[in-house]
């Protein structure tokens, strides 16, 4: 009996499903085993739990572009609550002359904190006047990107903050635990840089949030500290660093657009060290995809220009590599492992799963425990990063935010993955810019 055309060509579809599920899997084994022998075999620098010896002054500095002042105050009432002297505290608000949402309030701003006590200055960008120290930093005239590097290296090239005292990264939306700052100077006792885990806290806006929270607080616990060997990257915000060693690094990438990974990048080159807090720092998600997608191409676009770095050596790229791009890779294997993964359990289920070599069924276990592994470790830093309030919420998040729903999460990333990798092969240029939230 001869088998209809539309049921040959379903065998067809079929086969080559079974073709991609393979190819998926040898992909996650080649990741695993990147991330075990080049990442996790390595010891993590940790800051200790401790109270530092010395309360040096904190330099907080914040740009902000078309940001609304609630916000913007929020972070700020965070500020003023934090287990550190306030006297000790000084926060520098960097904005653009020209911007019409921040320009509104931002003189209101600065009467009404520094009443209330808090060290607080408003820094205007002068992009015709940028100085650094006692050298032409940028010639007049010279247009600058509009990029946060050009803000932070602005405000730092003009505050003269004292040598010993210490500079922290905030973005607008930026809330932190109350011992960050002293845990902050603490590691900056026996590191160059300190940096803290991140998590997402606006996590009743939607799926996009919840989603985010689990995997960034997961990611923030399990790889980042491995990479504190070198190189390492820094997280954007909640990364400490003594205004002399920042000095000493030139500042930031004015045309970076991941302007906190070509920071560690050079602080790794340099031979400077890395801490990482055992806290986390929270910001904001965008709950809309459309600007969820907009910020993550900003942030995969960063490593395909570090990876080709001439300052890296061979295998500092394998692990750079290893613990920034896998994730990537990971994002586009699963567009191909979800769908072919997903038929063959139906098979199995159906009791027809296909005959496997047993090399491969070894694979597939090394895999599954991998993924096993990775999903204990990130529900246990999700309980810590993530506070939510009674059991229903906490059946809500968790409806929403799962292991399946992570495989899948990681899946979308392939949008800002592929648009980032477009967009690097464009040479295009990123701006400065704020996602609204």
């Amino acid at each position: 009996m001869t088998l209809p055309p539309n049921v040959s060509a379903l065998e067809t579809f079929v086969t080559g499903l079974l073709v991609l599920f393979v190819f998926a899997q040898a992909g996650y084994f080649v990741v695993n085993v990147l991330a075990i022998t080049l990442l996790h075999r390595r010891p993590a620098n940790r800051v200790p739990d401790e109270s530092p010896s010395t309360q040096p002054v904190i330099n907080v500095l914040m740009p902000v572009y078309r940001e609304r002042r609630a916000v913007v105050e929020e972070t700020l009432d965070d500020l003023g609550g934090i287990e550190y002297p306030n006297d000790r505290i000084e926060v520098f608000l960097i904005h653009e002359p020209d911007d019409p949402i921040v320009g509104e309030y931002v003189d209101d701003l600065e009467r009404e904190r520094r009443l209330q006590g808090l060290g607080f200055t408003a820094v205007e960008i002068d992009r015709d006047s940028m100085q650094w120290g006692d050298a032409t930093y940028v010639l007049s005239g010279t247009r600058l990107p509009r990029t946060k590097a050009v803000a932070l290296n602005y405000a730092f090239s003009r505050l003269a903050l004292a040598s010993d005292s210490v500079v922290t990264v905030f973005d607008a939306d930026t809330k932190v635990p109350g011992d960050l700052f002293r845990l902050g100077v603490r590691g900056l006792e026996e590191y160059d840089f300190v940096q803290a885990k991140q998590t997402v806290r606006n996590v009743e806006d939607g799926w996009l949030p919840m989603l985010e929270s689990m995997g960034m607080a997961g990611w923030s616990h399990t790889i980042y500290p491995k990479t504190s060997r070198g190189p390492f990257q820094l997280l954007g915000k909640g990364y400490f660093v003594t205004v002399e060693t920042l000095y000493s690094l030139d500042g930031w990438e004015d045309g970076s657009i991941t302007e906190d990974m070509a920071l560690g990048i050079a602080a790794s080159g340099a031979d400077y060290t890395l801490g990482v807090i055992d806290r986390y720092v929270q910001d904001l998600c965008p709950a809309s995809f459309d600007e969820w997608t907009k910020q993550k191409t900003r942030w995969v676009t960063g490593p395909y220009r570090t990876l080709l770095s001439p300052d890296l050596s061979f295998v500092d790229r394998l692990h750079f590599a290893s613990f920034t791009l896998s994730n990537q890779t990971i994002s586009l294997l699963n567009v191909v492992g979800l769908p072919s993964g997903a038929l063959v359990i139906a098979f199995v289920l159906a009791g027809n799963g296909p005959n496997f070599w047993w090399a491969l069924e070894l694979l597939l276990v090394f895999n599954l425990a991998n993924w096993a592994y990775y999903t204990v470790r990130t529900y246990e830093a999700t309980a810590r990063a993530v506070p939510l309030d009674g059991w229903r919420e906490k059946i809500k998040y968790h409806v929403v935010s799962n292991p399946i729903t992570q495989v899948v999460y990681a899946a979308l990333w392939s949008i800002p993955v592929t648009l980032a990798a477009v967009r690097w092969l464009r040479s295009e240029e990123g701006t400065f810019e704020v996602t609204p939230k």
